[in-house]
């Protein structure tokens, strides 16, 4: 069990570096298009560019977490109980830090955009979990139908790509982030369905992993 939570530990180590390797690309090319006073609001809507950044990393790399890495541990010797434990271990690590950088940057930087995103934080957590659970599912499906998973991981990797491209584009025209504070607004109420959703995705999660871990072969 000890090897088994360094492993998930340096695992999850490498995937904040992909977060915030994509959080400080996402931050570059708001600097592009921002004004003096838009740039005194970026650092307290930062920590929603480093949420955005973990929702995708979560959903790739925990599809790939499925297809490679749980029967790479199998194979070691690894029991089923410890993967499916240790997996979920990374996942809490990975939320809890992104969650923690986001409370200590706007605990940092005080005004009303930092105090509605302290408020906002419940509402981040089901999203994070949300997604981690649906990168999760993505990746049992690929492992048990291969060609449903693929359709998936491509109508997700194409709707990542329109959302990448508009984003893109609005950004080099001056993204307005005045009004994006005034968005993060909505953030702070939470929504028993947003709840309920969080809730489902992950029982559903673990009940898809454990059924395919429980069958799963171990190929050397």
């Amino acid at each position: 069990m000890k090897r088994n939570i360094r492993f998930w530990t340096r695992y999850t180590w490498e995937g904040m570096e992909v977060n915030l390797g994509m959080t400080a690309v996402f931050v570059l090319l708001t600097l592009f298009g921002a004004s003096h006073l838009q740039l005194q609001q970026l650092a307290a809507t930062a920590p929603y560019l480093l949420c955005v950044a973990a929702i995708i990393g979560m959903l790739m790399i925990n599809t790939g977490s499925q297809t490679l890495y749980v029967p790479l541990l199998l194979s070691m010797g690894e029991t089923r109980r410890n993967v499916l434990l240790g997996f979920h271990y990374y996942r809490t690590l990975i939320i809890s830090v992104t969650l923690a950088l986001c409370a200590l940057i706007w605990l940092a930087v005080p005004g009303e955009a930092s105090a509605i995103g302290l408020s906002s934080i419940p509402t981040i957590l089901c999203v994070l979990i949300i997604a981690a659970s649906l990168g999760s599912i993505i990746g049992t499906l690929f492992v048990k139908w291969k060609w449903l998973g693929t359709v998936v991981i491509i109508l997700l990797c194409g709707g990542f790509g329109g959302m990448v491209g508009m984003t893109s584009v609005n950004i080099t025209k001056g993204m307005d982030l005045a009004a994006a504070v005034e968005l993060a607004g909505v953030l702070a109420a939470l929504p028993w369905q947003l709840i309920a959703a969080a809730a489902v995705s992950l029982a559903l999660d673990v009940a898809f992993q454990w059924l395919l871990l429980r069958r799963q072969e171990v190929k050397l």
